[in-house]
């Protein structure tokens, strides 16, 4: 068996301290970029690979000299300062983000990016006096914001759901597509053979059309008289709906709104009597419902822990690609649906 390479004899090849190479290797910001770079070259070449044990080992030492816990950055660009305490559909990705914190020796500190007088320099200034190296951008029910022009270099980023267009951040999101295809799947099972879908067409978008993709996906699949067209409003039109429940005749009917049941009996329909109604998003909004639960607990946690990953291993600016990390859902019965056949 080979012996394993340590970090002196990469330090003796390069000819700096075994401290620097440590350094090096854990993208420290005390290391020149050059010099960071030639070790890095050494260690690949003569086949450093960290003993994950000892890198275990080392990160919690480090941790334990902390007297208090790092602040992360939950930026909230909704109208509503308390967006993610006063909405209950909101509510468990700021749980769910701030559990696995405290768990890992961190802590969120809220900000409202649509306070009055406040930009997105001077939130960047706030930030960095604060000594805060990562921020949770948050998607924000309309009006959204498409673009932040914060000082990326400062900081390490994550993003949930779709929160902001530019600049492209690493982002956890639900499995849009698995989730809409789960769905259809089960109401059929259900013995539902016109399956309609309304959504929002905000939602339509922020799942990056894979809504509609799975939806048009599933038709292609059963015959054409059990093919409903999907409804996309952008605004709500209560006259549109009944329109279309009246022309298109679902049996059942998919969305994302927690006032669907309630639009439906308005249109004359009894629910699940006459119409079904699947809610694509149960957690904290529809919980008795029929539909996927997408897990936000999940999403809120998974999204701290990459980026205190991130911190750590100090990978700070903006990525030079962005990766999306897939949560997939899960069916649950509920009121809103017939029972299974």
């Amino acid at each position: 068996m080979k012996k394993p390479v340590g970090l002196k004899e990469i330090a003796e090849k390069v000819g700096v301290s075994r401290m620097t190479v440590s350094c090096a290797l854990r993208n420290s910001p005390r290391v020149n970029k050059e010099t960071a770079a030639r070790i890095r070259a050494v260690a690949k070449k003569l086949g450093y690979a960290p003993d994950p044990k000892l890198a275990a080992t080392m990160a919690g030492i480090r941790n334990t000299k902390k007297k208090a816990l790092e602040p992360i950055a939950w930026l909230n660009a909704n109208q509503n300062a308390r967006a993610y305490h006063d909405y209950p559909w909101l509510t468990p990705y700021r749980e769910g983000a701030k559990e696995r914190c405290a768990e890992l020796g961190y802590k969120l500190d809220e900000f409202w990016l649509r306070e009055p007088g406040m930009s997105d320099r001077r939130m960047s200034s706030i930030l960095s006096s604060r000594g805060i190296r990562g921020v949770v951008v948050c998607p924000a029910v309309l009006p959204e914001i498409t673009h932040l022009r914060l000082d990326w270099r400062h900081f390490a980023a994550m993003s949930f759901e779709t929160a902001v267009l530019l600049p492209r951040l690493h982002r956890v999101a639900p499995d849009y597509y698995y989730n809409i295809l789960l769905a259809l799947k089960m109401l059929r099972r259900l013995g539902y053979r016109r399956i309609g879908m309304f959504l929002h067409r905000q939602e339509e978008r922020r799942s990056h059309h894979t809504y509609l993709a799975g939806f048009r996906y599933f038709q292609s699949g059963i015959p054409v008289e059990e093919h409903t067209p999907p409804l996309i409003y952008d605004p709500f039109d209560e006259a549109a709906l009944r329109r279309w429940l009246d022309e298109a005749r679902p049996d059942v009917v998919i969305g994302h709104h927690s006032k669907l049941v309630d639009w439906v009996k308005a249109a004359g329909y009894r629910v699940p009597h006459d119409i079904g109604v699947a809610h694509l998003s149960l957690d904290g909004d529809c919980e008795d419902w029929g539909g996927i639960w997408q897990h936000k607990r999940r999403i809120g946690a998974q999204t701290a822990e990459q980026l205190i990953s991130m911190i750590q291993n100090n990978r700070i600016g903006l990525p030079d690609i962005a990766y999306e990390t897939l949560v997939p859902g899960e069916w649950r019965f509920g009121k809103t649906l017939r029972k299974q056949r």
